[in-house]
């Protein structure tokens, strides 16, 4: 877990000289702007950990991908098989990455979503962006040799819930 948001922060401060260049927060005066940096930011050091994978040329990925799915290696499309697993064989590390941090790593999103574009404030639209960036994930993972799983699906949709409802409650 630690060597996760090592890399994170990592990834996040590699990144904040080049959003501060290009946006120069400190000019234009709003609380946006310094929240829209924070959201950049997370948002892309999480595709870059979670897109870290086997690169190559297009067509062997579309090959390799091909192959998974016709063996189905790596791929789970079992609601809550993962998710029964890491309860029933319980281990801090295993569950804190694997549940609390599928979860906790979308918190941002749905938080952001609502918070920086009022027009996304109605459920539905949290529903269906906090659905689509892991969809986005698990599909472009499947080309890139990664585990693809439903059930992380399930918790960054849980977490990108989540992180408008936190919004909604700090709003009142």
């Amino acid at each position: 877990m630690i060597r996760y948001l090592v890399k994170l922060c990592i990834i996040i401060l590699g990144g904040l000289p080049l959003y501060l260049l290009i946006r120069r927060p400190w000019k234009r005066r709003s609380g946006r702007e310094w929240g829209l940096g924070a959201f950049v930011l997370f948002m892309c050091a999480l595709l870059i950990l979670t897109l870290e994978g086997e690169y190559g040329a297009p067509a062997s990925m579309v090959k390799a991908a091909a192959e998974r799915i016709a063996t189905g290696e790596k791929i789970n499309l079992t609601p809550f098989a993962n998710i029964c697993y890491f309860f029933v064989h319980f281990k801090w590390e295993d569950f804190l990455i694997n549940i609390v941090g599928n979860i906790v790593m979308f918190i941002p999103w749905g938080f952001g979503l609502v918070y920086l574009w009022p027009k996304n404030r109605r459920i539905w639209i949290v529903a269906m962006y906090s659905l689509a960036l892991p969809v986005f994930i698990e599909s472009c993972q499947l080309f890139i040799g990664r585990n693809v799983d439903v059930d992380d699906l399930i918790l960054n949709f849980t977490g990108g819930c989540l992180g408008a409802g936190i919004y909604r409650l700090l709003k009142r």
